[in-house]
């Protein structure tokens, strides 16, 4: 599927994955997953995803932590990180993802996957197809219906947002895809003048900071770089100038360093709920007051939208990958 046709593709995809999601979860017994600290483990887009499910497990008091895939394949043992694994994989096939379910123990590994045939759908105690289908070459649909999982996962544990409403969000994505479609192509041409993008946020937002930097290395090609809010302010801000943007998710602390970094006649973009007007060299992206993993949902989709008119600025295809490496997916 091509770039443009999946992001536009999402609020449908949304709808259809839901359902599925739920069937998955309820179809097996979650009592392993209910208790003790839950570890979510992935590699790329998923890894960037888990910070949402992290942060909302963690608001209700639920311990909860985000491992890369390939901690788990050092020498220390898998049960010093949690005692139970959700383990992430869009193909099934990412190798540090397959490799970590096999030093857990069995009975504490759940695998999220959009192939149910696939070596993690095998290699856990049980496994859930989100079946969102084609995916574009650098993931769109997936990292939205990934989070959704997320969101109904923590929901089946009693630990989600009592006010996360995905029945909703289908309905949300369309209204942000259609309110921000002309900002973003107006401010593609700008930042894709730019040498590099830093992307701040926290708590839920710091997936979609995260997220969105891959993004924009995979279909733009820009170096960059995600920061947590406040670790933003101790240090890595130090390296914005004038061939230098920044692109902040927030309402909080988040307005204020917007505003700070704008009035310094550098570029930004902010994408928040709060009621904040524009000014020379920052842009607002209105973003829906909602629970924190149907935000994160809704605040990568401007982004997708710009990090798409960049690359048409650039005369790029977002087609694939340049550098491929032969060990990071197993065959079919």
């Amino acid at each position: 599927m091509n770039y443009e046709d999946a992001v536009a593709s999402q609020p449908e995809n949304l709808e259809s994955t839901r359902g599925r999601v739920r069937e998955g979860l309820a179809a097996g017994d979650l009592a392993a997953w209910r208790a003790g600290t839950l570890a979510v483990v992935a590699m790329g887009a998923g890894s960037h995803a888990s910070w949402a499910l992290v942060d909302s497990m963690r608001r209700k008091g639920r311990r909860a932590v985000s491992v890369e895939s390939s901690a788990l394949l050092e020498d220390a043992p898998p049960s010093a990180f949690a005692d139970s694994f959700v383990l992430v994989s869009e193909g099934g096939r990412s190798s540090e993802t397959v490799g970590a379910a096999s030093r857990l123990e069995q009975g504490v590994r759940l695998g999220l996957t959009n192939v149910a045939d696939s070596p993690l759908a095998r290699a856990v105690d049980l496994s859930v197809t989100v079946g969102h289908g084609e995916d574009s070459p650098v993931y769109t649909v997936g990292y939205t219906a990934t989070l959704q999982a997320f969101g109904i996962l923590a929901d089946e544990l009693g630990a989600g947002d009592p006010e996360e409403d995905f029945a909703a969000l289908p309905d949300q994505m369309r209204t942000v895809l259609a309110k921000s479609a002309g900002k973003m192509a107006d401010l593609a041409a700008r930042v894709s003048g730019l040498g590099s993008l830093d992307f701040v946020g926290r708590g839920s937002s710091y997936a979609s900071a995260s997220e969105a930097a891959l993004l924009f290395r995979e279909a733009t090609r820009t170096p960059t770089a995600a920061f947590e809010t406040r670790q933003y302010l101790h240090g890595p801000m130090e390296s914005l100038g004038v061939d230098r943007g920044c692109v902040v998710f927030g309402d909080g602390r988040e307005v204020e360093l917007a505003r700070y970094v704008a009035a310094r006649g550098l570029p930004v973009v902010l994408l928040t709920s709060a009621p904040v007007p524009e000014q020379d060299g920052l842009v607002v992206v209105p973003v829906p007051p909602v629970a924190p993993v149907s935000r994160a949902v809704l605040e990568i989709v401007p982004v997708q939208q710009l990090a798409g008119g960049v690359a048409r600025e650039r005369g790029l295809g977002i087609d694939g990958f340049v550098y491929r490496q032969d060990d990071t997916k197993l065959p079919e």
